[in-house]
């Protein structure tokens, strides 16, 4: 998530603001900025805000202009009252918001007295901005609904009418069976095809480096045919743990898993922000073409490194973006596979694997999802075709490698 606050001496509001933000989301990308920068932020706003433990006696007052290169998800204002213009930012903008609120450093009367008003307006700001933060939590929610009603539909369907999309959405490319994302799981040991819905863009199983004997958790588990190929890595001695949030999908995974007569593979309900799973559980753990639906991939990443064992290690595929789509484009891709929707950017992905503190990231695939041109050509005319296919911008499968360091060890050598 990337946010810009805005006020015009980016002193106290915008920078308290920043720091409520940044002190619920570390992860996230956070500034402030304002039209006429003051030379430093108000120590006022520095002492309230260190009442409350978020320090900000380290920001420095920024102009607008220096962020005019960036796309933001969100661009608060947070000036109000007579005496000043709100700034405009002419920059990219998903959304725009204006949260107003009195400027303190206008206060007068004692030291005290001001003080009480920056605490005020400090208090006012806390609370519009956590009001802002359960907003977002809130549209999270509703997508994983939406997720979740779509997959329910797709469990009681078979994988050739799911194969036209890695999301399942079917009918919308009429006639037309390309399976672009798919690979091809039937010359692997173990592969099942009761438990093939078509849904995965890779094959993380293959490059997964599974052991007999190891502990293999999937994430969005499906119907279990990843599962399944893990088991056959594992043998009798090893454990297969699957997790989805789908009811429907969890009842045909055990149903599988009673028909092939497995007693050690396992599906468990549950979301993979959250995993129903104790700390340190898990050799490897892998995903196939999951982490692109959901809101906030870092929480999912931080629960792969909680559930790794300490030397264990991911393997996951995914879709991710390689530039910024045009808009066209975006509307194409969404309408020949929905899951293009939750792609983030290839290099984002990979940091937010480091920022959940796992390592030694490799990249074992990609490859780039060529959306067919009779597809494009419903969208796009001839050479608005042509710029796309040699802008170096695309749509790719990924599968990428991790690992969860040794905490035992005690020197630099290890």
């Amino acid at each position: 998530m990337k946010i810009l606050i805005l006020c015009t001496g980016n002193s106290c509001r915008s920078q308290m603001a920043e720091g409520f933000l940044k002190s619920l989301h570390p992860d996230w990308e956070i500034y402030s900025a304002g039209t006429k920068p003051s030379e430093q932020v108000h120590p006022m706003a520095i002492r309230v805000m260190a009442e409350v433990g978020v320090d900000i006696s380290q920001n420095i007052p920024k102009s607008v202009d220096l962020f005019l290169n960036k796309e933001f998800d969100y661009v608060i204002t947070v000036c109000d009252g007579a005496k000043e213009t709100c700034p405009m930012f002419i920059g990219k903008v998903k959304n725009r918001l204006h949260i107003g609120f009195e400027d303190p450093a206008e206060a007068k009367g004692t030291e005290s007295e001001i003080m009480e008003v920056f605490r005020k307006v400090r208090n006012q700001i806390k609370d519009k901005f956590y009001e802002f933060n359960t907003s977002l939590s809130m549209k999270d929610e509703e997508l994983k609904n939406i997720v979740k009603e779509k997959y329910s539909e797709i469990a009681n369907q078979t994988k050739k009418e799911n194969e036209t999309s890695c999301c399942g959405a079917t009918g919308c490319c009429g006639d037309v069976d390309y399976t672009i994302f798919s690979e091809k799981y039937d010359n692997l040991k173990g592969y099942n095809p009761d438990a093939d819905l078509g849904l995965g863009c890779g094959l993380p199983t293959e490059f997964a480096q599974i052991k007999e004997g190891d502990t293999v958790i999937d994430l969005g588990s499906g119907a279990g045919n990843d599962c399944f190929v893990a088991r056959a890595l594992v043998g009798k001695s090893g454990k297969v743990i699957g997790i989805d949030f789908t009811d429907a999908m969890i009842e045909k995974a055990r149903a599988n898993t009673e028909k092939l007569g497995f007693n050690n593979v396992e599906f468990r309900f549950g979301d993979i922000e959250k995993m129903p799973v104790t700390a340190n559980k898990a050799d490897v753990i892998i995903s196939n073409c999951v982490l692109n639906l959901v809101p906030n991939k870092l929480n999912v990443f931080k629960e792969i490194y909680r559930v790794l064992k300490p030397g264990g290690h991911m393997s996951v595929s995914d879709v991710v973006l390689k530039g910024q789509l045009p808009e066209k484009i975006k509307h194409a891709a969404e309408m020949y596979a929905g899951c293009v929707s939750g792609a983030i950017q290839f290099d984002e992905y990979l940091k937010l694997i480091k920022a959940a503190g796992l390592n030694n990231i490799t990249v074992q695939k990609q490859k780039l999802v060529n959306i067919p041109d009779d597809i494009l050509s419903n969208y796009l005319s001839e050479s608005e075709i042509d710029n796309y296919k040699n802008s170096g911008v695309g749509i790719y499968s990924i599968t990428v490698y991790a690992e969860k360091n040794i905490q035992s060890c005690c020197c630099d050598n290890c």
